[in-house]
């Protein structure tokens, strides 16, 4: 890493701002995960500025004031305020609900979507945020590196271009990169906004190789762009726009050291009563339609009825996080979800013991607990850009559990040598997976284990930031 100064855009910062309900006293909230941790570390050693927006009225009140440097972290927060009602066009029109759909081919082509006059109005929207951004980036000055991030600010690169030529820009995707075909879906003036948008940045990273190949066959539809698939490059407007890819990874020693918390042991003891016996099939997710949670169950039953010799030996403790719940479809999905929870339920289980046990709240410590204990862990999602959960779970885990993991997640890269790989839309083969993790012998359990945990350590968190900063010098 160089000693450059880094400026950060991201649509959530690294600390939120809340008011006790009692002593009407305003703190900050410092917020959790790998996002935070490695951004943080970047300009904790080489100084500078997280740009975030402001998501709550408290966020909005500290933006006002004009930001502020964070106690203890090393460098300062800027908050961006926006007007609400754009701000919800940005953020929940069309960021989550127009291109996280996309990416995640969470359409039904014969149904949805339909674009209209709404769409375009929030696509406005759209723009004047990720300006917003640039113009606040744009003030940085020094020469920093800038690390944009994810597909909220995809304009941004582009828009920061326009205001300094010079500026060396790496945007990262967190999430897939929609193929071509689906791509498509987008009308042809948004998805052409959003390639040129991303090509204003130097180097481009995402978290996996299906997803910057995705990328670099979206940009030869794209006018004037020269795609280099075996360099993975783009000539685009006299520059030369490299695409990386640099996953993501985990802390794993703060992770160890929540799972050795007294919150943790005593959801652990919860945990045991609920399992008595009985094998432990886990899922950790937010309550999200790329997750595939339905499916997840659906399979599950059909495991149950193909081998009735596991009925009442096996709980699958499904941890879900309620997510997006302004949006209609997320809450039409989760109660989908735990419907299909009672059916199956009611077949298969009695007053004493179900074979799904859910819990649908935001509980950290339970997930550890969880992870912990496991003897099976399905990660089976539509897309994934990476899936963090795959990560943590075989961390943590004390039984050797097996890993049953989509071939669609940024992850499996990494870690499906080791895992039970699984087509995520297949029914049958998810069932057939849960069994063979149940049933897989004790040496091979470990083995997989072993080469699950060896691969996340050679990948550690800081890498992450230090590649990315690596790759702007280079250009």
């Amino acid at each position: 890493m160089t000693g450059r100064p880094v400026v950060v855009a991201s649509n959530r910062g690294p600390v939120s701002f809340v008011r006790d309900p009692v002593s009407g006293e305003v703190s900050a909230r410092r917020g959790a995960g790998g996002l935070v941790t490695a951004l943080g570390g970047a300009l904790r050693i080489a100084g500078g500025t997280w740009i975030a927006a402001a998501m709550s009225d408290e966020d909005r009140a500290h933006a006002l004031r004009g930001g502020a440097d964070l106690d203890d972290a090393g460098f300062r927060l800027r908050s961006l305020a926006f007007d609400p009602v754009r701000y919800d066009d940005f953020y929940n029109s069309i960021s989550n609900g127009v291109l996280w759909f996309t990416h995640h081919l969470l359409w039904e082509p014969a149904r949805t979507p339909r674009f209209d006059e709404r769409t375009f109005s929030a696509w406005e929207s759209y723009r004047a945020v990720n300006a917003g951004f640039a113009d606040a980036l744009a003030e940085a000055g020094d020469d920093p590196a800038f690390l944009v991030q994810d597909y909220h600010l995809a304009l941004v690169p582009a828009m920061l271009r326009e205001r300094v030529p010079s500026a060396r820009i790496a945007h990262f995707s967190h999430i897939p990169f929609a193929a071509p075909g689906f791509f498509r879906i987008l009308p042809q003036r948004i998805r052409t906004e959003v390639l040129r948008g991303l090509l204003g940045a130097n180097v481009l990273g995402f978290q996996a190789r299906m997803w910057a190949d995705n990328f670099l066959l979206c940009c030869r539809d794209l006018d004037g762009a020269r795609v280099n698939l075996t360099r993975r490059t783009i000539r685009w407007e006299g520059r030369e726009v490299r695409v990386r890819i640099n996953p993501i990874s985990i802390e794993v020693e703060p992770l160890r050291e929540v799972a050795r918390s007294p919150e943790v042991a005593n959801r652990k003891r919860r945990i045991a009563r609920s399992r008595g016996d009985r094998r432990l099939l886990l899922r950790v997710d937010r309550a999200e339609l790329s997750k595939n949670i339905l499916r997840g169950f659906l399979a599950y039953e059909l495991f149950l009825r193909r081998h009735p010799e596991w009925r009442g030996r096996v709980v699958f403790l499904a941890l879900l996080n309620p997510s997006r719940e302004a949006i209609p479809e997320y809450r039409t999905y989760l109660d989908e979800c735990l419907e299909i929870v009672g059916r199956i339920n009611e077949e298969f289980g009695d007053r004493h013991r179900m074979p799904i046990v859910t819990s649908v709240k935001d509980d950290f410590p339970l997930s550890v607990a969880a992870y912990t204990m496991y003897d099976a862990l399905m990660v089976n999602p539509v897309l994934d850009g990476m899936n963090l959960v795959a990560k943590e779970g075989p961390i943590l885990n004390r039984r050797r559990g097996a890993l049953i993991l989509s071939t669609n997640a940024g992850a499996f890269d990494e870690l499906g040598r080791h895992a039970i790989p699984v087509d995520p839309f297949d029914l049958l083969d998810q069932a057939e997976a849960i069994r063979r993790a149940l049933e897989m012998p004790a040496d091979e359990r470990a083995r997989r284990a072993r080469g699950l945990r060896a691969a996340v350590r050679r990948n550690p968190l800081d890498r992450w930031v230090r590649s990315q900063l690596d790759d702007l010098e280079r250009t």
